[in-house]
């Protein structure tokens, strides 16, 4: 307190005791699985496909399915992303090119696709490309360096130019050439070759890896709110995903996030037999989309490699993320994210057609369904989460999102009530700071009801959320309620002929 010690004037500052409720982010997206490059990195956040290449490369197969649903995440919309590798492969890939080792910068197993192409300018000096080759075998250069040395007392040297300049390799020269000496060390054989391959094939992590990751590492990123898995699908016959269901169970434990799950390529879900034998897990942490969707192939180009399909089809999953955090920033989390406001970016076919008939026997059982319309093109036209049918108070999935932004922006805002003296006071000033929090959301459109008091409401206090028992035990219990936001899934016009009267 204040000491009071000569007469005179004191001005002193009152807390108000407003403690503002900050907004969580809602579409933060974890991509767990296995990536070409880097591939035992420690997760890390981006903001771009740009941000991602420059991490884990390029996209130089289409079996990079990490590196597709980044690229169609971004294209439709995503923000902010962590990309976590979850591989037991660490080798980086080299070649040796006379006195020279060129190193792929990263392992993995994307090495296997980058060759070397050198060609001598003159007796000292040579001119270096890193590349790939296309389906026909023919080498394309990514990046290049020209009129490179051995030279080690030159601006031109090797390791100088190369080393920290190229986005692939980096070059080690074992027997650097000394003063004096014209000719550069033999380079036979180098003409287009390719780095040794020395990684093998990369085997998936086992569900017991991602167990490990799950309540070692992204247990502490509590940003996450929906997570997606590249490569990983749920199998047709009803046998399951040992790791989407390890995915499914960390959802459910955090409360807080989301899991999109995808079906497998080419399995088309044509009634609802099909997807009542393939057992889908009834979670409300779950959501899945149908069909896999046509983008154009990253690995395609009219004249360097023009022999491969012009389009590639990526699973939905990244794609409905993407969608999500458009939405989110655009309309807010409580808006479905579906209808004519959720077209598909950079969509050129859709592996199967669903028709109204199809969509009848699938929408009850939870698959969001892609559908292309006449003047809309390819759209989300479903927002519903897997608990349909075990869980109904949940069946939306922006019901659910909602009560996870609502239930995860108070955590964060009220942390200071901890260790504060439980009384009326604090009692008040929590209904107060709850209280302005959730009618901002209903002012935002957040709610149903036409007044606040049908929208929401806040109660904390004895004889009312707690008993003197629970207050000796050191606990205090507010209680917050909110009328959801469902989407108008079925918009009905009802039509009636107005007869004639006299």
């Amino acid at each position: 307190m204040a000491s009071y010690l000569h007469p005179g004037v004191y001005v002193e500052e009152i807390a108000s005791g407003s403690r503002p409720i900050e907004g969580v982010a809602t579409s933060t997206t974890a991509f767990v699985g296995i990536t070409q490059r880097n591939s035992t990195h420690d997760p890390v956040l981006i903001g771009s496909v740009t941000d991602y290449t420059d991490l884990f490369g390029p996209i130089l197969t289409t079996d990079d399915a990490m590196g597709l649903s980044v690229q169609a995440y971004y294209r439709n919309g995503g923000g902010a992303a962590y990309i976590c590798p979850l591989s037991t492969a660490s080798v980086t890939g080299e070649g040796l090119f006379g006195a020279m080792i060129v190193s792929a910068l990263g392992d993995g197993p994307w090495s296997t696709f980058l060759f070397i192409k050198i060609s001598r300018v003159s007796a000292s000096d040579f001119d270096m490309a890193v590349g790939t080759r296309n389906s026909s075998g023919t080498f394309y250069s990514l990046e290049s360096f020209e009129k490179v040395t051995f030279d080690a007392t030159l601006e031109s040297f090797a390791e100088t130019v190369i080393n920290g300049f190229s986005a692939y390799v980096t070059v080690t020269v074992e027997i650097p050439v000394l003063p004096g000496i014209a000719a550069i060390p033999d380079l036979t054989g180098s003409e287009g070759d390719a780095l040794d391959n020395v990684v093998g094939a990369q085997t998936s992590p086992a569900a017991a890896d991602f167990a490990s990751f799950y309540a070692d590492t992204l247990r502490k990123i509590r940003v996450v709110s929906i997570i997606v898995l590249p490569g990983q699908t749920w199998a047709a016959d009803g046998t399951g995903n040992a790791i989407i269901s390890e995915t499914r169970a960390h959802c459910d434990k955090m409360k807080n996030r989301i899991v999109l799950i995808d079906v497998p390529n080419g399995h088309e879900l044509a009634d609802a037999g099909t997807v009542e034998t393939m057992a889908l897990p009834t979670s409300t942490y779950t959501a899945l989309y149908y069909p896999w969707v046509g983008v154009s192939n990253p690995l395609f180009h009219p004249d360097k490699n023009p022999d491969v399909s012009a389009s590639v089809d990526v699973a939905p999953s990244a794609i409905a993320a993407g969608m999500w955090a458009k939405i989110d920033a655009k309309r807010g989390v409580w808006k479905a994210p579906a209808g004519v406001e959720a077209q598909i970016t950079g969509a050129s076919s859709l592996q199967f057609q669903v028709e109204n008939l199809e969509q009848d026997q699938l929408n009850p059982l939870g698959v969001n369904c892609i559908r292309k319309f006449p003047n809309y093109g390819s759209v989300i036209w479903g927002a519903r989460s897997l608990a349909t049918k075990a869980d109904p108070e949940w069946r939306y999935i922006p019901v659910r999102r909602t009560a996870i932004f609502i239930e995860e922006s108070i955590y964060n805002g009220i942390q200071w009530a901890v260790f504060e003296p439980n009384d009326v006071p604090l009692w008040s000033s929590l209904r107060a700071n709850i209280g302005a929090f959730m009618n901002g959301l209903y002012r935002a459109g957040a709610f149903q009801g036409q007044k606040s008091s049908d929208a929401y409401f806040v109660r904390c206090g004895l004889g009312d959320t707690m008993t003197q028992a629970d207050i000796d035990r050191g606990q205090v219990i507010a209680l917050v309620g909110f009328a959801a936001l469902k989407p108008a899934e079925f918009v009905i016009v009802r039509i009636q002929q107005k007869v004639g009267e006299e």
